[in-house]
């Protein structure tokens, strides 16, 4: 092989090197985009699956208040932790002050975090027709759900449009 042919060939391998990089750098950019433009509905589907989780727990913690004939602390043996139940066996820390931020931490059994985003956490006091206090777990993007301490309800799942 000449000197001339030598070149010629590193020229071209140089130049297909550049446009298979060029190549990868354009599907990493399509990736990404269309990463971050899917990012909000993997925030609210997993949500949405929080909510089921919080409410699947919170019955789970009553059917145990049930078989341990209805004390007023249910002691949940697996993981060392001591819940107070309400007068119907739905989770609720009655009287004490963060009594919301409380029945999250007990049910979740986590800080007040989701996919390393802050819950905001409301107490909500309903007086007609008939007077009840509700729980409502928020992300700042919008989606909340709704626990009604009375009844035990997961409810107003709403996910931000």
């Amino acid at each position: 092989m000449t000197r001339q042919e030598q070149v010629n060939s590193r020229e071209k391998s140089l130049s297909e090197n550049i446009v298979i990089i060029t190549l990868v750098a354009c599907l990493m950019s399509v990736f990404i985009y269309y990463f971050f433009k899917q990012e909000d509905n993997f925030t609210k589907a997993n949500f949405t699956a929080a909510a089921s989780t919080f409410a699947s727990r919170v019955t789970a913690i009553r059917a145990q208040w049930f078989m341990e004939n209805q004390p007023q602390i249910v002691n949940v043996k697996k993981e060392g932790l001591k819940i107070a139940v309400n007068d119907k066996g739905w989770v609720d820390f009655q009287g004490a002050q963060g009594n919301c931020i409380k029945v999250w931490r007990a049910v979740m059994k986590t800080e007040l975090t989701f996919m390393n985003n802050p819950v905001a956490v409301l107490e909500l006091m309903q007086t007609s027709p008939t007077s009840q206090r509700r729980c409502r777990f928020q992300l700042a993007s919008g989606e909340y759900f709704d626990y009604a301490l009375q009844t035990g309800m997961v409810s107003n799942i709403s996910i931000a449009k």
